[in-house]
């Protein structure tokens, strides 16, 4: 009877390993295919920004919604910038996003570019930047009526001026 026992308890701890075994296969495997699809993403928004653009960064946003009367939330980055050169800003919302996301581009507190007119509401797939200085610049990545979304910015590299 003892002999009995053991064996089912040996038979159980290896049920359980392989179930363990199985979970960990399962999750690695959900975390490899949500990062090639991140890559896939930058890797799409990059061709959009034209054959002539050179990919030099890529600025992640996933927002939740603004809740209440809280302000509108936003992913910053703050990147330094040569003089004397053309940048091209890039941006690409995810298809099932439910915000339309935009990119604006500061020099300490002065808006500099926009992906969005918010008086006009005209949407513009990116913009060019001519920078005059070199220093750190501020991107800051914004959905539309303070929706959630998800979206992928990429700065390129154009030409030197």
């Amino acid at each position: 009877m003892r002999q009995l026992l053991k064996v089912k308890n040996i038979k159980m701890i290896e049920m359980k390993n392989i179930t363990l075994l199985l979970a960990i296969i399962f999750l690695s495997i959900g975390l490899t295919v949500k990062a090639q699809t991140e890559a896939q993403k930058v890797e799409l928004c990059s061709k959009s920004a034209g054959a002539e653009a050179t990919y030099v960064k890529d600025l992640v946003a996933d927002l939740q919604a603004v809740q209440g009367n809280e302000k509108i939330p936003n992913a910053k980055y703050s990147l330094i910038l040569q003089k004397d050169t053309k940048y091209r800003i890039t941006i690409c919302t995810d298809d099932d996003s439910p915000g339309k996301g935009y990119v604006q581009l500061f020099d300490n507190q002065t808006m500099l570019g926009s992906s969005y007119n918010a008086t006009t509401g005209k949407e513009f797939r990116g913009f060019d930047f001519d920078c005059q200085k070199t220093g750190v610049y501020h991107f800051f990545i914004q959905f539309q009526e303070g929706k959630a979304g998800k979206a992928v910015v990429i700065l390129s590299f154009v030409k030197k001026l």
